[in-house]
């Protein structure tokens, strides 16, 4: 039923006439749930509204500049972590962006400093570098509590992120989060490497 619902409301997205519900977050509720559009009846000559993002780069002192999309809207917002090279224009990240247009809320998708069109070398880039990628999303751009979106390695980065910043992270969403894998590669390497700095793969 609910995703009957949230696909008729993609469809369009009207101006006005549309409640929300509160909802609080528990172990049993999804994404689903916690956006659930409470629909009022809309005039049928009512136009659709479509937000459109355009790109914009973030600056940082003796840091990449990193290249992200920002959809303004209601809290909580989303933000989508991508795997490993991905970027921000890949399927589940434009899918999702649709999924909050549909329903008025805020969504940041980025890419991370030497992928995409963002600044940096991606043969300098490590996983710490990249959980900097993802602070910087959070601190200088995302409003209010946000719900993180991390698919492959974007759910082990997530999970950072919800350490360093207990306060603005409200949920977690993994979609194939690689968390398991990276930890088994990490722990898979020899000893000589520790004093390296090394970056860990793994793309589900």
């Amino acid at each position: 039923m609910a995703v009957a619902r949230t696909a008729a409301v993609a469809a369009w997205v009207p101006c006005r006439s549309w409640g929300w519900a509160a909802v609080a977050f528990g172990p049993h509720r999804g994404l689903n749930t916690l956006l659930a559009p409470m629909p009022r009846r809309a005039p049928r000559w009512l136009p659709a509204c479509r937000q459109k993002t355009s790109l914009s780069f973030l600056n940082r002192p003796d840091l990449p500049k990193l290249a992200y999309k920002r959809l303004k809207g209601k809290s909580p917002g989303i933000i989508f972590i991508p795997g490993y090279i991905s970027n921000m224009n890949g399927t589940k990240a434009l899918a999702i962006e649709e999924f909050c247009k549909s329903l008025g809320h805020a969504y940041i998708r980025f890419d991370y400093s030497g992928v995409g069109s963002s600044d940096g070398n991606l043969e300098e880039s490590t996983v710490g570098k990249w959980r900097k990628d993802v602070l910087s999303i959070i601190d200088d751009l995302a409003e209010g509590p946000q719900i993180l979106v991390g698919s492959s390695l974007g759910g082990w980065l997530m999970l950072h992120a919800a350490i360093a910043r207990p306060e603005k992270v409200m949920a977690l969403i993994g979609v194939a989060a690689a968390a398991d894998g990276l930890v088994t590669r990490f722990n898979q390497l020899p000893v000589e490497d520790f004093g390296r700095k090394t970056i860990c793969l793994y793309s589900a």
